[in-house]
């Protein structure tokens, strides 16, 4: 099966049409991981398949990405119930126990959509640091640098003060200042890289929703394997990008979550009428407006 640049548009529609139905979020748990579990296994399904290799049968590769899909979708979702744990329980650790759990989620996505065992690479991020462990033949641990999110951390160093305490307190790269009016907000999350106003940072429900943004950064991480059979080409016909490409992850999902985000914000009565933002409040209990 051949995946021409008009299905690499189709995908982008059908993630489009996706976030596009449940344009206003949903309003319980159940709810809430039925778009998780959906949304991981039909792009891990989509992904497997791209990834496919020749003699495979592509009714087995399908079925076997959505499964495995569906399986770290469903962790994914817990990972954000304990990011709500943090506003509810007023504790910093919660973000951690989150962290763990997600990071296992996404592994468990990328590894189906790149057509491969659950458990063969696992990915535990902090910041732009991306520490992969590899289970194939031998234990391999490899240290890989994301560069979008290396630049985000930047402009964030250049701009902002670095909350070490809170940083060490989350394990979420935090940042503040004394006015954010770059962003007319309180706070924010660039990739996932979080910045506060300096005043809110004992503020557990507002640190709470910008991590829901970063797992939502990193729910579209799905999107990178579909460049896993270009990249390795790439790599084939360049010993350069071979040696570059082996200390990097690609972290491009932010093209294609971006333009989603802001589509869902634009021309809307109240901040939570969207996806995006309904998910981020439902976890962190900062819905004001219905």
């Amino acid at each position: 099966m051949k995946f021409s640049c008009l299905n690499y548009r189709l995908i982008l529609v059908v993630v489009l049409f996706f976030c596009s139905a449940t344009h206003y979020g949903q309003s319980n748990d159940r709810e809430m991981a039925l778009y998780n579990v959906g949304f991981a296994s039909v792009f891990s399904g989509v992904g497997a398949l791209i990834n496919k290799k020749p003699d495979e049968k592509w009714h087995k590769v399908l079925l076997k990405g959505i499964a495995q899909g569906a399986a770290g979708g469903y962790l994914i979702f817990e990972s954000k119930r304990l990011i709500g744990k943090i506003e509810s329980k007023r504790a910093w650790e919660y973000s951690w126990y989150a962290k763990f759990v997600n990071s296992a989620g996404t592994s468990i996505v990328e590894n189906a959509a790149s057509n491969l065992n659950f458990y063969d690479l696992w990915h535990f991020n902090i910041g732009f640091n991306c520490l992969e462990l590899d289970t194939r033949d031998q234990l391999k641990l490899k240290y890989k640098l994301m560069p979008l999110s290396f630049i985000a951390t930047t402009y964030s160093l250049v701009n902002h003060d670095f909350e070490f305490e809170r940083t060490l307190q989350t394990g979420e790269l935090v940042f503040s200042g004394n006015t954010i009016k770059d962003y007319n907000a309180i706070g924010t999350a660039i990739a996932n890289v979080v910045v506060l106003d300096k005043t809110e940072m004992d503020n557990y429900a507002l640190l709470s929703h910008e991590f829901i943004h970063v797992y939502q950064y990193y729910d579209f991480n799905v999107f990178n394997t579909y460049l896993n059979k270009p990249l390795q080409n790439l790599k084939v016909n360049s010993n350069i990008f071979d040696r570059v490409s082996n200390h990097l992850y690609y972290d491009l999902q932010g093209l294609i979550f971006y333009p989603l985000y802001f589509s869902q914000i634009q021309n809307i009565d109240c901040h939570y009428d969207n996806f995006f933002e309904n998910e981020a409040g439902y976890y962190s209990n900062t819905i004001f407006c219905n």
